[in-house]
């Protein structure tokens, strides 16, 4: 869960959670391309939530974007606790 959601959740301020997890009295990592904070639950009782991600364009012009579109919405399921099953990707054109 996201550093913001685990300080709601405990009843304390962002900035205490943030000092927690910088001295390190929080399991949890950085995700390198948006900087946000991933705490990882201690909780066993929690079932664990799967993602597929399935980036698509509709046109050859877009094809660029399916990698950013991608690892957006990877960084996005990560954020939120998901873990990443597959990650896929298609063009979808309209002859």
């Amino acid at each position: 869960m996201k550093l913001s959601d685990y300080a709601k959740k405990v009843g304390v301020s962002y900035k205490t959670a943030h000092r927690w997890w910088k001295a390190g009295q929080l399991n949890g990592y950085q995700i390198p391309s948006t900087g946000t904070i991933i705490i990882e639950s201690d909780n066993p009782t929690e079932k664990e939530q799967i993602a597929l991600i399935y980036a698509r364009v509709s046109s050859a012009e877009a094809k660029p974007n399916l990698d950013r579109q991608a690892i957006r919405l990877t960084d996005y399921s990560i954020a939120r606790g998901y873990r990443i099953y597959k990650v896929d990707s298609a063009q979808c054109f309209n002859l």
